[in-house]
């Protein structure tokens, strides 16, 4: 007897199932994409567990005969594709066949469809990939699927799945993408029987986009499209200030179908040069539209993945109208045509001042205070004060004599008694703030800045459960918040190094950093990175931000006081040192 046999059809299908159904939001998808390849016009999705137990998905679509219903759990059956020539121009959603296989190989599924002009529909339920029965049944016009116990005879694949909230934003997720691509089909989405989401029929694209990025993010988007030798590029991009700390805000459709695309996402990126710091990316919903046999969609059973010939022209294309459309706003174009302004060179035989430049709204409360109540004063008359009321530690440890400038609004200059040192002014205020956190982290009663007004944070489904299981941190940084509504949390208070400035805005790039995996809860010293995460992200001064006298004077005086003034939170050095010694070798003085 040989070693090699053919497996079983139902160990097949649960194979296919591994490949196919990654958690319940890949149902989901694969049920709406076989809706709308029927024709529908209204799909109803309802869930329960995050889908764990329940996902049923309803369509008024074109239905199925009972011979062609009973077909469909086939694999490899489909209406799609006849010959291998269709794999070239493939513009349905589905043409595989294994997606109602595999579903029905790892859950209990019936399906109720019902034919167009015909007066009886048919019911189909299937346990585990095995036929339990088939029998006329009343309906409407269309299809509709139920999937119950997902994975109940593969235990193995669902202890892998998430919490409930997790798994049910990836659902939002998905159906929200969807819903972004047909603005001519009513979607609705509820949990537990409550709604979640109703997207009624729309000529915009900018009102679905608002429930996927919130309405404030959709002031800051702008339309773009534009078209050569038959390539279309069209959808919204967000302005810089709508950027976020992962990639979870992008979007992207090729031909309609909504899929997986890094190097895409790399050219939108690169459309934005010089306007995003690193680790920020910008909001993008991107229609791609290609010739069908420029684009193989056949390389992965889930088809969110797509192989497109001559990409780099794709890529090139996309970032050129992405950086297009940026230059046509008003508020941007100079962002993009004028580097940093210098100051002026000074009269031969002076010593360049001090800035008194306005700071900009990025700088802390302390920084800005001492800036506004900073009084003109002379050359000589700035740098005494600058230089006495360096504390004595760090003065005597750098032997810091004048506080001199800046150069290009982003390195501090000052001289020493053997040389001088440059101050990297955003790595400065890192370790400022990022110290001032931690203090919060250890103290029994952190500081904290209470609101007049609380703020009301919404949040994404998938966000509520991270930001619940960070308010023992949040509350020992200083945040006093707590649930209020499905998604929506109360803020009462905010640390007080983060004055004036808005409590929600810091927590949800929070958020995005944790949603994108970027922090790990269970990692050791967590306040500290968590501490780490805000300073850096949010109101640390940044490159390229003016500072005037005072608020130099008061950075150096807050940097002597960290427990480590060397270096960021994040190991970069906040200042080098040069000697007299190495100045003068540098210019031959002294060999």
């Amino acid at each position: 007897m040989g070693i090699i046999h053919v497996l079983p059809e139902q160990i097949a299908n649960k194979i296919a199932a591994g490949e196919v159904i990654e958690r319940p939001a890949s149902i989901v998808k694969e049920l709406i994409e076989n809706a709308l390849d029927a024709g529908a016009t209204e799909i109803e999705v309802s869930i329960k567990n995050g889908g764990k137990s329940l996902i049923r998905v309803s369509d008024n679509g074109c239905g199925m005969s009972e011979e062609d219903a009973k077909l469909a759990f086939v694999r490899h059956a489909t209406s799609k594709i006849r010959t291998a020539e269709d794999l070239e121009s493939i513009g349905s959603f589905g043409f595989r066949g294994e997606a109602l296989p595999s579903i029905a190989a790892v859950s209990r599924t019936v399906m109720v469809t019902t034919a167009d002009g015909e007066g009886a529909g048919t019911e189909i339920s299937m346990e585990g990939g095995r036929l339990d029965h088939c029998r006329a049944a009343a309906g409407r016009k269309g299809t509709m699927i139920e999937v119950r116990d997902l994975f109940f005879n593969t235990p193995a694949r669902r202890k892998f799945l998430k919490t409930d909230a997790t798994e049910m934003g990836h659902i939002c997720d998905t159906v929200c993408q969807i819903a972004l691509a047909r603005l001519d089909v009513r979607f609705t989405l509820e949990s537990g029987g409550k709604k979640v989401y109703e997207f009624e029929p729309s000529d915009g694209l900018s009102g679905r986009a608002g429930i996927l990025f919130g309405e404030p993010a959709v002031k800051m988007l702008l339309a773009v499209e534009s078209e050569t030798g038959g390539i279309r590029v069209r959808g919204l991009i967000g302005k810089p200030q709508a950027a976020r700390a992962n990639r979870l805000g992008q979007t992207f459709f090729v031909n309609g179908r909504l899929v997986k695309a890094l190097g895409l996402s790399y050219a939108v990126q690169d459309g934005y040069h010089g306007l995003l710091v690193h680790g920020q990316y910008p909001l993008a919903v991107i229609f791609l539209d290609l010739d069908p046999e420029r684009v193989d969609v056949n390389i992965h059973p889930t088809k969110q993945e797509v192989r497109i010939s001559n990409e780099g022209e794709i890529k090139s294309f996309l970032k050129r109208a992405v950086a297009e459309r940026l230059l046509k706003e008003a508020d941007l174009a100079p962002l993009l045509r004028m580097p940093p302004s210098a100051p002026p060179l000074p009269v031969p035989g002076t010593l360049l001042p001090l800035s008194k430049t306005a700071a900009p709204a990025v700088l802390d409360s302390v920084l800005e205070t001492a800036l506004r109540a900073a009084e003109p004063v002379s050359v000589e008359n700035s740098w005494q004060t600058a230089a006495s009321a360096v504390p004595v530690a760090f003065r005597d440890q750098l032997k810091i004599t004048k506080i001199l400038g800046q150069i290009h609004n982003t390195f501090v200059v000052a001289e020493t008694e053997d040389g001088l040192i440059l101050i990297d002014q955003h790595a400065a205020h890192e370790r400022v703030m990022f110290e001032a956190l931690r203090r919060n982290f250890e103290s029994d009663h952190p500081e904290r800045q209470h609101l007049l007004m609380e703020e009301i944070l919404e949040v994404h489904p998938r966000q509520r459960q991270i930001l619940e299981q960070s308010l023992s941190f949040l509350a020992q940084a200083g945040f006093e918040l707590e649930a209020f509504g499905e998604n929506e949390f109360v803020v009462r208070a905010y640390p007080a190094i983060f004055k004036d400035q808005s409590p929600s805005a810091v927590l949800r790039t929070f958020l995005e950093e944790r949603e994108d995996g970027k922090m790990d809860t269970g990692m050791e010293r967590k306040a500290e990175e968590i501490a780490a995460l805000i300073a850096c992200k949010r109101q640390s001064v940044k490159a390229f931000d003016p500072l005037g006298a005072a608020a130099l004077q008061t950075l150096v005086e807050r940097l002597s006081r960290c427990e480590n003034p060397f270096n960021c939170p994040h190991g970069r050095p906040s200042f080098i040192r040069m000697s007299f010694s190495d100045l003068e070798r540098q210019f031959k003085r002294k060999l």
